[in-house]
């Protein structure tokens, strides 16, 4: 890339960046500059003491324990990765140095791995925590000292007490609230207000819940402090039809569960949260396929955060009824729409691809969709495999890796690094509707308006319980070969016809479907990331819809009864 383009990439990301959030990164850097070069010191721990009753924690532990003793050392599950660490005690370092490794190191600080674990293994780990970590070392801001990762060890840490403080040695217990105390005096001068978004969120849910496990005035300073900037975020971040503004199934679920702690931990004074948290869960409800998990949108996983029938399952026992998925449904600030109808679930995207000041997130799959059948995953997004910048980041935000029309040498969006973005594309809602047969919707956006001609791409879903029709359309002027994909889901099996234009798809052993389009469609072995660190090879469907302008029409088809 010439200097130029890299200029104007740049150019084109930060003029979102509102001023505020560009002055706190600067003054939250100079800070990590000033600390790493002044060496390790202990953050105070203000005077307070634990409630005589610390609230009980609103989720139930994860199954199971993710750590284990191996030999002398232990072996750690992070993000689907087993790490050894052959040592007495955990290497707080690992998997390794660097910024590639980093996502891997803040988990291994999270320490939600601990949730299932017996009281003598949590209370080894913690206080080998306690003796590698009470000072932060030159550079710990990235992963031990890293805001979002103190705010979730502080939130497992009061939960974790909560429930064992009488079976754990008091000592340990006074050893770690101390610590707590001055993690979370940390977490109140280093809140992420230079990202916001769902980390902002996570860092005031551990002050709320501090404040709500410690009795004194440093906490209720911080009660009142989170709160106040709780309810501008909320206002911002929760869209006027529910959806968390990122536009993630994922962190939708993220921060709903973290707005329903901030809600048991506040009591009467979080009443007001009730009704974004309803409009949440409507999207939780909606947003979950039928085998339970979230649409995979966006950076999302499986496990990437508490299912949707968890979180609903927290709003009942807190709020109240949680709400039924519903037949159809339209999220039109965030651009989700679907069908939920006969053996069919349908859900695409058309909106905006990530908040103009938050792109962080967002991927090149405007007009996408995924579709289950029968309760299973038959057309899947990408899904996403890691954080760190590399290829396989690049390759998860690309448009040709999403279930959308995809253009020779071109892209929706102009990512860059990990989580930026410069040019974005503008998506158009041109029709929504909703009947007793099915759904009708149509959409259209300009991110290939850099392309030769300016092409612009436009799609029309036409769903009922039998099937699916997708009808694209590309005007413009010459353009690049365009290609149409589908990402099968590993369990299927895909069966081309004699002719190149028909694709039969196999469901557990027997002919559920047929894919069947105006132009040829060729099978390409693909890969799927259904989870941070988890990759699984498939199959995709590209079907060659040749050079625009055009109008490519792709029909997915219910076969009646179990053909062979």
């Amino acid at each position: 890339m010439s200097t130029l383009a890299g200029l104007a990439r740049a150019c084109a990301f930060g003029r979102h960046m509102p001023l505020e959030k560009l002055a706190r990164r600067a003054e939250l850097v100079a800070r990590r500059r000033l600390a790493d070069r002044l060496g390790p010191r202990a953050p105070a721990a203000p005077a307070a003491r634990a409630a005589a009753a610390p609230p009980q924690p609103l989720f139930a532990p994860r199954p199971g324990c993710a750590v284990a003793p191996r030999g002398a050392g232990f072996a750690v599950m992070l993000l689907n990765r087993c790490v050894e660490m052959p040592g007495p005690g955990i290497d707080w370092q690992a998997p390794g140095p660097g910024p590639r490794a980093q996502l891997w190191r803040m988990t291994l600080h999270y320490m939600e791995y601990l949730e299932g674990a017996e009281d003598a293994l949590w209370a080894r780990l913690v206080s080998d925590w306690l003796d590698a970590n009470a000072r932060p070392r030159p550079g710990a801001w990235a992963d031990a000292w890293n805001a979002y990762t103190l705010a979730t060890r502080a939130c497992v840490w009061m939960d974790e007490l909560a429930r064992r403080r009488a079976r754990l040695p008091a000592s340990l217990v006074a050893r770690a609230e101390e610590s707590l105390l001055g993690q979370l005096a940390f977490l109140a001068r280093h809140l992420e207000t230079d990202l916001g978004g769902n980390h902002l969120i996570r860092d005031l849910r551990a002050l709320i819940r501090g404040a709500a496990y410690f009795e004194g005035r440093a906490p209720e300073g911080w009660r009142r402090r989170a709160v106040a900037r709780l309810r501008r975020e909320v206002a911002r971040q929760i869209l006027p039809d529910g959806m968390h503004f990122e536009r993630s199934p994922s962190y939708h679920c993220q921060v709903m569960a973290d707005l329903l702690d901030c809600r048991a931990a506040l009591a009467a004074e979080g009443a007001w949260l009730d009704g974004p948290l309803a409009a949440m869960a409507i999207a939780a409800a909606d947003l979950a396929h039928p085998d339970g998990g979230v649409a995979l949108l966006n950076d999302a996983g499986l496990s990437m955060a508490r299912p949707p029938s968890e979180c609903l399952a927290a709003y009942t026992r807190l709020i109240g009824p949680a709400p039924a998925p519903r037949e159809t449904f339209a999220f039109p600030d965030a651009g989700c729409f679907g069908m939920r109808r006969g053996p069919l679930y349908l859900v695409a995207d058309c909106g905006r691809i990530a908040p103009d000041d938050l792109p962080a997130h967002g991927h090149g799959d405007a007009l996408g969709f995924e579709l289950s059948v029968d309760g299973r995953r038959v057309i899947v997004d990408q899904g996403v495999f890691e954080y760190a910048e590399g290829p396989r980041r690049d390759a998860a935000r690309s448009t040709a890796a999403h279930n959308t029309l995809a253009l020779a040498g071109a892209e929706q969006a102009e990512f860059f690094g990990a989580f930026r973005c410069g040019r974005r594309p503008e998506v158009t809602l041109e029709r929504w509707e909703a009947g007793p047969k099915g759904i009708s919707l149509e959409g259209r956006h300009d991110g290939y308006r850099t392309a030769p001609g300016r092409p612009v791409h436009r799609r029309r879903f036409d769903a009922h319980a039998t099937g699916v029709t997708i009808e694209d359309r590309l005007a413009g002027g010459p353009t690049a070969d365009a290609t149409a994909g589908f990402l099968l889901h590993p369990d299927i099996r895909a069966e081309p016809g004699p002719d190149g234009k028909a694709v039969r798809l196999h469901l557990g052993g027997c002919a559920r479907l047929v894919v069947a389009a105006t132009a040829p469609i060729r099978l390409e072995p693909a890969i799927w990331w259904p989870d941070l660190g988890v990759e699984r090879r498939t199959t995709r469907l590209n079907v060659l819809a040749g050079r625009g302008p055009l109008r490519l029409i792709t029909r997915i088809t219910l076969l009646e009864g179990n053909a062979p």
